[in-house]
């Protein structure tokens, strides 16, 4: 009998599966890498660290006999409370493709304005000319409850979705729609400053950061080689926050503190992990502490926990997305395990 995690794989392996054959994505792939190379072309995506993870450990350092470990209640197996988690973290809360939706405007603002200016949305929402409309740049994975999923059907689902995206956006304070009952108020949206510096009094347009801003550096290949489509949203988050990380050391280690006080995410950081080393995008040292599943031996309550070491591998980020995530995915669904596809 398949296990649950099988039966997740294969279906999700499906998805992407259909997303190539019959829902556009390879022509999506074609449209980002056209923005970027018709546009400022940069080897990076830079998006401010604020909205990655918080300035302030929310908790303390609980290993410390000086800490007040109730100054915020936490459970460790579970999300910390939304009011303290950035930007990036609040969008995993939400289904749809919000998250996505985001990073892929903040991707086509730097391809479009250059370091320390604004962004003038000039894309459409749909296609009215021979330009890039959004619904070019976005893969959408989720069928229309009407019509068959007819191509025409599909469309029309695709840009409910923005829409529902771009009203959440709105709600965190990401971007600017107008007010509602304003008629065609998703088109020319603005962005808003990615850093949660916006409140409901003020709004604070979006900039692509500067040189001496703190940043991370998502490299380009993220978008145009499918990642920001195929990724879950937890794994999206673990490996941002893997890259993180990683500009102070080559390899690290993200015990919980970091996990949910820095960067807002709950314990299944973990299982994700594991998928991004199946994909090649990190390389992971087990500690010789810790079982397969996560646990650790010799641990007892009071005790600093082991963590494995992580190393991000920008390179993997170069494969194409459709044959790699589709590929791990259905050796995971048929050994139950994640574990990398031979010659990938």
């Amino acid at each position: 009998m398949a296990t649950q995690t099988q039966e997740r794989a294969l279906k999700r392996a499906d998805g992407v599966r259909e997303l190539v054959k019959k829902r556009g994505l390879l022509d999506v792939l074609a449209a980002l890498e056209e923005l970027h190379f018709d546009g400022n072309s940069s080897p990076s995506v830079r998006l401010r660290t604020p909205y990655i993870r918080n300035s302030v450990m929310p908790y303390g350092d609980l290993w410390s006999p000086y800490a007040f470990p109730t100054f915020i209640e936490f459970d460790e197996r579970r999300r910390p409370a939304e009011r303290i988690l950035p930007p990036l973290a609040k969008l995993l809360l939400s289904q749809g493709v919000a998250l996505e939706f985001h990073l892929v405007a903040l991707f086509a603002a730097q391809a479009q304005a250059r370091s320390g200016a604004r962004w003038e949305n000039k894309i459409p929402i749909t296609k009215r000319s021979n330009g890039i409309a959004w619904v070019d740049l976005m893969a959408v994975s989720a069928k229309s409850s009407t019509g068959g999923g007819r191509p025409s059907s599909y469309t029309a689902n695709k840009i409910r979705q923005l829409r529902a995206s771009l009203n959440l956006l709105s709600n965190h304070r990401l971007v600017d729609i107008g007010d509602p009952g304003v008629r065609n108020r998703y088109e020319g949206f603005k962005l808003l400053s990615e850093d949660a510096v916006s409140s409901a009094a003020s709004f604070v347009e979006y900039r692509v950061p500067r040189e001496h801003e703190a940043v991370i550096n998502v490299p380009f290949q993220f978008f145009t080689r499918g990642w920001v489509h195929l990724l879950t949203k937890s794994e999206i988050a673990a490996y941002f926050m893997w890259l993180s990380l990683s500009a102070e050391s080559e390899w690290v280690t993200g015990l919980w503190r970091q996990r949910a006080g820095l960067f807002g995410l709950s314990r299944d950081v973990y299982d994700t992990t594991q998928a991004l080393a199946a994909y090649g995008l990190v390389d992971v040292l087990p500690s010789r502490e810790r079982r397969q599943n996560g646990t650790w031996r010799n641990f007892s309550a009071g005790d600093k926990p082991y963590g494995n070491r992580i190393r991000v591998n920008r390179h993997g980020l170069w494969r194409s997305a459709p044959k790699t995530v589709e590929g791990v995915l259905r050796k995971t669904a048929a050994l139950g395990k994640w574990s990398k596809v031979v010659g990938e």
